[in-house]
């Protein structure tokens, strides 16, 4: 199983101490690295969690107080320095594009790659990212300001091969990809074999919910069940 891990860069609240940085979250799959909000000092829990700034694939804000974006202009200025030639989609609640406007309009001579900004509806769940292995679907949280979670899955995974059952009815082993991925199979005499005869069920897909600054939101509830 693919390995699926969430860093923790910083869990204070908006005052700073000297124990803890402000929120910010890396979700860590496969050889991809999601952000999740870039409050102050995020870069240096970044480097001190040895991990790979090329491997940034998307950044997702929830909220636009301080403590959870502050430090989101300094991240796109290292990411330039670093080399980042590949567009960088940045996920945020209306007025994300207000806020890095300033960024984007004096840095466009010299960052060196596209930031593709996405202003998400905070009032409603919806999808907002997806890959062949990973969703990404927005919370709609109840805060002073929009806000929005953030709920990523793992994709169902293939079944496994029952491989005795498949030798019981002489299936080849090029039809063992189709079957992985759920279809059936038909003999060389036309007979139907239900992929559910062959094949043994995948184990469920993971998930992980980040839910910032919110007031109880029984609305949540039905989104949220069965979340790892």
């Amino acid at each position: 199983m693919s390995d699926f891990r969430v860093h923790i860069l910083g869990c204070g609240s908006a005052l700073p101490t000297t124990r803890h940085y402000p929120s910010a979250q890396v979700v860590a799959y496969r050889e991809k690295l999601f952000l999740i909000d870039c409050g102050e000092g995020a870069q240096r829990q970044w480097r001190a969690l040895r991990l790979d700034f090329g491997r940034l694939v998307a950044v997702f804000i929830s909220h636009l107080h301080g403590d959870h974006c502050y430090g989101l202009p300094g991240l796109l200025s290292t990411l330039s320095l670093l080399g980042r030639r590949r567009a960088l989609p940045i996920y945020g609640p209306r007025g994300i594009a207000d806020y890095l406007a300033p960024f984007i309009s004096s840095s466009t001579s010299w960052l060196g790659y596209e930031i593709e900004v996405h202003t998400l509806d905070d009032r409603q769940a919806a999808p907002v990212y997806e890959d062949r292995s990973l969703t990404v679907s927005s919370l709609p949280l109840d805060h002073r300001m929009p806000c929005t979670g953030y709920l990523f899955r793992e994709r169902g995974l293939e079944r496994h091969i029952d491989r005795a059952s498949c030798d019981f009815y002489g299936v080849p082993v090029s039809a063992f990809k189709g079957l992985r991925e759920g279809a059936d199979y038909t003999t060389p005499e036309g007979q139907l074999i239900p992929n559910a005869r062959l094949t043994r069920p995948a184990k469920a897909g993971r998930s992980y919910a980040y839910c910032s600054d919110t007031a109880y939101r029984p609305a949540l509830i039905p989104l949220l069940q069965g979340v790892d």
